[in-house]
C-alpha cells in the first residue's frame, strides 16, 4: 500500500532527527572537525547519499543544530510573555531552568560539549546574535521593572549563575544540592529578596 504525504513527512522528520541527534553526539566525542558526514551516516545507520540528501554540508548541521537550540531558548522567552508581574517572571525562569536541568541532563551536557569547541563557538556567535538580542531585551525589561540601577549587569550576572549551577550540577551530581539550590534562589529573587539586593 502506498504511503500518503502525511508518512512521507512523518518519515522525513524522523530522518532528520536522527542525523541532526546522532551528529550533535558525536560532534560532542569526536570533535566538530574530527566528525566526518560519513561517520555520521554510519552511526545513523543510513547512507552517506541520503545524509547529504537532508543537509548539503556539516555547515548545514551546526546551523539546523544551533536552530534546535534557539528552540529552547524561545520557551524562556515565552515564558516571560505569560505574566507581566516581574517577580513572577524570574521565578518562573527559575523553575523553568531547573525543570529542564533534571528532565534533560544529556541533552544539555551534548550542547555543552559541542558549544565550547572553537569551531563551534565562533558560528554560534554568528547565528545567535538575532537571539541573543531578542533575549536579553526581554530581560533587561524584567530588571528595570524590578528597579535595579543596572539591569544590564544584572541579567549578565543572572545568566551567568543559572548557567554556572548547571555546570556545577552536572559535574557532581551526587554532591550538588540542586533542590535547595533552587529554592535558595526563588527566595533570593523573591520581592523581599530582591528588596535586599538593591539596598547592597
Amino acid at each position: 500500500m502506498p504511503r500518503s504525504k502525511e508518512q512521507f513527512e512523518e518519515i522525513r522528520k524522523k530522518t532528520k532527527e536522527n542525523i541532526l541527534n546522532t551528529s550533535l553526539k558525536l560532534f560532542a566525542e569526536k570533535g566538530f572537525q574530527g566528525t566526518s558526514i560519513s561517520d555520521i551516516a554510519k552511526a545513523a545507520k543510513i547512507s552517506k547519499g541520503l545524509a547529504y540528501n537532508y543537509f548539503e554540508s556539516k555547515q548545514k548541521i551546526i546551523e539546523a543544530i544551533f536552530e534546535q537550540l534557539f528552540k529552547e531558548g524561545e520557551k524562556f522567552i515565552k515564558i516571560m510573555d505569560t505574566v507581566d508581574d516581574p517577580y513572577e517572571k524570574l521565578k518562573l525562569i527559575i523553575e523553568f531552568t531547573f525543570k529542564y536541568y533534571e528532565e534533560n541532563e544529556e541533552l544539555w551536557m551534548l550542547y555543552a560539549s559541542f558549544m565550547f569547541q572553537p569551531a563551534v563557538m565562533e558560528e554560534g556567535k554568528k547565528l545567535s546574535t538575532e537571539f541573543n538580542q531578542k533575549y536579553l531585551y526581554k530581560m533587561e525589561a524584567i530588571f528595570e521593572d524590578l528597579g535595579f540601577k543596572n539591569p544590564q549587569m544584572e541579567i549578565r550576572f543572572f545568566g551567568g549563575l543559572l548557567d554556572g549551577i548547571g555546570f556545577d550540577y552536572f559535574f557532581d551530581k551526587t554532591h550538588f544540592p540542586l533542590s535547595d539550590m533552587k529554592e535558595f534562589l526563588l527566595k533570593r529573587y523573591s520581592r523581599s529578596g530582591i528588596k535586599k539586593l538593591k539596598n547592597l
